[in-house]
């Protein structure tokens, strides 16, 4: 992976698992988040985003290439199909490797990933910490497919697009480094010969968290503490409250008159 960015790489990229055809708000929603980008950043060509689509191929760059790898922000739009489509997950999985490999050289988590429930139907119960959350009722309840073409919640989608936006431009401030096919498979340990290779695997996320930071060798089973040798007077059977100092009993408590 390397911190160089290539020119062509898209600002932000649309990963989803829907009908391109024949949904049609799907083109709208990005086109509104096109012209929002562009009435905050101005029209330059390098604040354009993409939109995912599964009749375009991609065979220039090759079989495992996918926008994912160079994006600034992934804009996920979650359905209950995302998860099941080996393609989505691919971009997913892709991005939060880039997402783990910045962490692991900065120490610090990106918010370049963006999650915007589309169609809460199905989802599973647990929200994602990536998860765009925002007070508006239908979004909540039915997802932001929803919002796109009512007249009635036009107030709701454009609080939900602006935020939508907002993420894109945080993300892309602290945009993780980018990927090459190559770096689909890496050696876990380079310092190492003989490493075995670790392929990407797309019916699991790598969800683990790492920080540059050392972490102290602890043992398995702690060792049971020390305890100091008891003293000769706690030990003492029997203790006069009033005993006094040429006794062989040290006194506790001694009076005024002492």
């Amino acid at each position: 992976m390397t911190a160089h960015r290539s020119p062509d790489a898209p600002y932000y990229y649309i990963s989803h698992a829907l009908p391109v055809p024949s949904d049609p708000w799907l083109r709208e929603f990005h086109t509104d988040v096109q012209t929002e980008m562009r009435r905050r950043l101005g029209p330059g060509p390098g604040h354009s985003g993409l939109l995912s689509e599964p009749c375009r191929g991609h065979a220039a760059e090759g079989p495992d290439w996918t926008p994912a790898m160079r994006c600034r922000t992934l804009l996920v739009l979650l359905t209950e199909r995302y998860y099941k489509e080996p393609g989505t997950v691919r971009d997913l999985e892709v991005f939060r490797r880039r997402l783990l490999w910045g962490q692991h050289q900065t120490g610090e988590r990106s918010p370049a990933l963006v999650l915007v429930p589309w169609n809460t139907k199905g989802l599973p119960p647990r929200k994602e910490p990536d998860t765009l959350s925002v007070p508006v009722g239908d979004y909540t309840r039915s997802g932001l497919g929803g919002l796109v073409g009512a007249p009635h919640a036009r107030g709701g989608y454009l609080k939900v697009l602006r935020a939508v936006v907002e993420r894109i431009l945080t993300g892309a401030r602290h945009s993780p480094p980018v990927m090459t096919p190559e770096d689909l498979y890496f050696t876990a340990s380079p310092g190492v010969s003989g490493m075995p290779r670790s392929p990407l695997s797309g019916r699991k996320f790598l969800d683990r968290q790492f920080a540059p930071v050392r972490v102290p060798w602890q043992p398995t089973h702690a060792a049971p503490p020390s305890r100091p040798a008891e003293a000769w007077w706690e030990a003492a059977p029997h203790r006069s409250w009033f005993s006094t100092p040429e006794s062989d009993e040290r006194p506790i408590l001694r009076g005024p008159h002492s």
